[in-house]
């Protein structure tokens, strides 16, 4: 695999593939796409499940009747991950109410390479999450936005999830860790035609610090070494980069992420 260009569309595959999959879930007319962007709409206002990608520079006026048009009209919120290496015009977007967030580095390995760490701790029990254990999932993943309107509709998408037959979600595993039978961390896999992406990898604040979120981390790497997916991808802020590089990971691109609140 040549740690290029072709290996940071991989990870953008992987990004659209899941946006698509996941709002399709709860809304199957859900994905628009036209030249360079993909559109989903999951039916919630959340930004964590209506999603935007691309792949090209557009002038902005093709964005705003594409998409934020399409999402002001419902009163709903959107991420826009920007997937081109040349930027978009951030003032341009501002104007349009959608807000530039943080850059994330894109990663990508030959699952095959890969190595993970086995280390532990004996508190720990990382395990993946049965269906009646997909509300601990969604209460972990919805703290981050305690107080706003974003965690309650994270915790109404995993509701509706835990409602499908296993079949039905199966492309979307979810995993769990439990502190002497805390649920305290979660993370995904995500399994696309041409990778498997590791997602949403958290940790509850006060059991921050104890190496649960590296050994969580390491526990996803063991089961994409598990899998038969040839290569592995997911996206991470620059600051937490090393712990992919250790197990093999390659940096092979940035992310530009945005957020339009209604």
């Amino acid at each position: 695999m040549k740690y290029s260009l072709s290996a940071k569309n991989l990870v953008c595959r992987n990004l659209e593939a899941k946006a698509s999959y996941c709002a399709g879930l709860l809304n199957p007319d859900h994905t628009r796409e036209i030249t360079g962007v993909l559109r989903t709409d999951s039916g919630l206002l959340s930004h964590t499940f209506n999603q935007v990608v691309s792949n090209a520079v557009m002038p902005s006026r093709i964005l705003q009747r594409f998409v934020v048009d399409y999402f002001a009209e419902r009163h709903s919120p959107f991420t826009l991950w920007h997937c081109a290496n040349k930027p978009l015009d951030h003032a341009e977007l501002a104007e349009l109410g959608v807000v530039r967030q943080d850059t994330l580095v894109a990663m990508a390995v030959e699952v095959q390479r890969l190595a993970a760490d086995d280390q532990c701790p004996p508190e720990l029990e990382l395990a993946p999450a049965a269906a009646e254990e997909i509300a601990d999932y969604a209460e972990l993943q919805a703290e981050a936005f305690n107080g706003a309107r974003e965690g309650p509709q994270i915790k109404k998408f995993y509701r509706k999830l835990q409602e499908l037959p296993e079949h039905k979600r199966g492309r979307l595993k979810l995993f769990l860790g439990k502190w002497e039978g805390r649920p305290v961390a979660a993370g995904c896999l995500f399994a696309s035609a041409d990778a498997l992406g590791l997602y949403d990898l958290i940790t509850r604040e006060e059991y921050r610090g104890r190496g649960i979120g590296r050994a969580l981390f390491n526990y996803l790497v063991a089961q994409a070494l598990d899998s038969h997916h040839k290569h592995a991808v997911s996206l991470t802020p620059v600051e937490r980069q090393e712990l992919y590089l250790e197990t093999g990971f390659f940096a092979v691109g940035e992310v530009t992420r945005y957020r339009y609140e209604p």
